[in-house]
């Protein structure tokens, strides 16, 4: 009988290791099966990291960080590239504002962008940005030269102009309004800038008057028309111009 127990001790021996044997495969397959699926994981996240960085590109997406001249971080944004400099000052203006009557002026390296520049054509993915801060034209400014008509004129940071006009005919208010944009010619105080304003006439504005103004900075902060054009030198009544020689638009 004992080597029929020892037959049997071993069978029993055998088949342990054999059980064993088997658990251990199972767990090393779901070990295997884990590292695959966590390995599939991280290619199919990269691989949406791709895609995703592929189409910002296509739609011309730029990271850019901005920092103040100290070296302060400003801003981390994520813009299109075919957005002006003038257009990212305006927006960094709403997160960090400026002082009064002044504006930022992005730099990349020692390069200063004029607003009207396209940050594709002169920053790369995620570039960091310089913000001076620079006297500026922009902002407010309300004219009454005429008796019953008052004429608002707003300049943007980003070089967009607008206009709006009110005025009172025999009790009767009639409003205009006209957009364009605007440029420095000469900065500083007593410099000048040049505005264009398109104004649409008709039920569909299916008629279009440009409206030219050349205006200098007094010390004081507002402006003086020194020049009014329409059409490239057409004549038009003064009440229907929206600016005309010797006006004063005064800063709100």
């Amino acid at each position: 009988t004992e080597p029929t127990c020892f037959l049997d001790m071993a069978r029993d021996a055998g088949d342990e290791r054999s059980s064993e044997e088997g658990e251990l495969e199972e767990g090393l397959d779901d070990l295997w099966a884990e590292v695959e699926e966590q390995d599939k994981q991280r290619r199919l996240q990269a691989y949406l990291e791709h895609q995703a960085m592929t189409a910002r590109t296509q739609e011309g997406a730029l990271d850019v960080t901005v920092r103040a001249m100290a070296g302060d971080l400003m801003a981390e944004l994520t813009v299109n590239g075919r957005c002006t400099a003038g257009q990212l000052s305006s927006e960094l203006s709403k997160l960090v504002v400026p002082l009064p009557q002044t504006e930022y002026r992005l730099a990349v390296g020692t390069k200063a962008l004029e607003p009207t520049d396209q940050l594709c054509d002169h920053v790369r993915n995620g570039e960091e940005l310089t913000a001076l801060v620079v006297a500026s034209w922009a902002g407010g400014f309300h004219c009454a030269a005429v008796a019953g008509r008052a004429v608002t004129l707003c300049l943007r940071v980003d070089r967009r102009a607008q206009v709006h006009v009110e005025q009172k005919v025999g009790g009767v208010t009639f409003n205009r309004s006209g957009e364009g944009t605007w440029e420095e010619l000469e900065p500083g105080a007593g410099g000048r800038l040049h505005v264009i304003l398109d104004q649409q006439i008709g039920a569909i504005g299916e008629f279009v008057v440009r409206h030219r103004l050349e205006m200098e900075q007094l010390e004081c902060g507002d402006l003086r028309v020194v020049k009014g054009e329409v059409n490239g030198g057409g004549t038009l009544d003064r009440n229907m111009m929206f600016g005309s020689t010797g006006d004063l638009f005064e800063r709100f």
